[in-house]
């Protein structure tokens, strides 16, 4: 990394950092999971919800994608913050396994290995 900032003028490590992995992230194809759990909770969660299983997603890459699958934020839910008490896809995961729920035939696979990024420190 050194090199290349040596190479660049007015750039520091940081900023050489964050570049690089803004581009490690874009252009990166959508994964029918990552489809699955839009279609399933952006609308009442929205796109920080949503993040948790996509951790490198950004929230307004989430958005975007979310709008090109013609999902839209439900706003009279946008006040409810359910997103640290309640894990959507957990309870979904548990329902189908348990026999509660039957398994939805747009389930993709892959989906019980689908697991939620906890973000918060400390």
């Amino acid at each position: 990394m050194q090199w290349v900032v040596d190479r660049l003028a007015n750039r520091s490590k940081v900023d050489v950092a964050m570049r690089v992995v803004q581009l490690r992230t874009r252009g990166r194809h959508w994964t029918s999971i990552e489809d699955y759990v839009l279609r399933r909770c952006y609308r009442q969660f929205g796109a920080a919800y949503c993040r948790r299983y996509m951790p490198l997603r950004s929230e307004i890459a989430i958005m975007s994608r979310a709008r090109r699958l013609g999902l839209v934020r439900d706003l009279q839910l946008k006040y409810r913050d359910l997103t640290e008490s309640h894990d959507e896809i957990a309870c979904e995961q548990a329902a189908i396994k348990t026999g509660w729920m039957a398994s939805p035939d747009d389930l993709p696979e892959g989906f019980f290995e689908l697991e939620a990024k906890d973000e918060r420190v400390g």
